[in-house]
């Protein structure tokens, strides 16, 4: 199921991705301790959501630490902000994620740590994923780590006080039985906006947005809701024009 194909006009799909590796890690640095506030100054740098284009973000799990910490360098810099700040399956961004300090663990055991793969996937095709994405894995755990050397970034002990909260509302999905994320972590998102945060559970785990077909429709059903919320309301053309979306 295709993201744009399946929210057609309401919005066009802009996937980002991370920067090369020599940007991500520098020389000098190890892979577990990767230059997280270069990452996000160079994604500034090279996304395309115009100035006057209404534009949300999506980040998924480490994408959402991501989102966040690039909505948080554009309110900043005082770039136009995404509508709304669309975050899954990642406790607020001051709290410590369940994998941390994870990148030191050799492979086997991090391969152990992963959340379970959708069970319609035959079990070939869940190890073979396994593998193939412990070395990603390990570079996003090292992101996520990073994020707490971010200036301003706070502790896992309280939300960053040396910190504006976001001017975007934030809208958080989460799924009801994703053990890497509980309910209160989830809200905890609250924290980091003037402009209102809703939670919305999903069916499913960590992995809701493509768990099941009934986690999939639901996901898509309310994230079609909310962009159609976000639809500019002072003209017939304004509420024709389409939003950007960054995931």
């Amino acid at each position: 199921m295709g993201w744009q194909r399946t929210l057609g006009d309401l919005a066009e799909i802009v996937p980002v991705r991370l920067p090369r590796d020599d940007v991500l890690v520098p020389a000098g640095r190890g892979a577990d301790s990767p230059d997280v506030a270069r990452m996000i100054e160079r994604i500034n740098a090279e996304m395309s959501p115009g100035a006057g284009t209404p534009h949300v973000f999506y980040g998924h799990s480490m994408g959402a630490l991501i989102a966040y910490w690039l909505t948080r360098l554009r309110q900043k810099l005082a770039l136009p902000l995404p509508e709304r700040l669309l975050v899954g399956a990642y406790p607020g961004p001051h709290l410590p994620h369940r994998l941390a300090g994870a990148t030191r663990l050799p492979d086997k055991e991090l391969r152990a740590l992963l959340p379970t793969q959708p069970a319609h996937r035959s079990r070939a095709v869940r190890e073979a994923l396994e593998r193939s994405t412990v070395a990603r894995l390990r570079s996003h755990l090292g992101i996520c780590d990073g994020a707490a050397s971010v200036p301003g970034g706070g502790t896992v002990a309280s939300p960053p006080a040396a910190s504006r909260p976001l001017a975007c509302p934030i809208e958080v999905f989460t799924g009801k039985t994703d053990t890497m994320v509980t309910a209160a972590e989830a809200a905890a998102w609250r924290l980091h906006t003037r402009a209102g945060c809703r939670v919305h559970q999903m069916p499913g785990g960590h992995f809701f947005t493509r768990d099941s077909a009934e986690s999939k429709n639901a996901f898509f059903t309310r994230l079609a809701t909310i962009l159609a919320e976000c639809a500019p309301v002072a003209s017939e053309d304004a509420r024709n024009r389409q939003h950007r979306m960054a995931s």
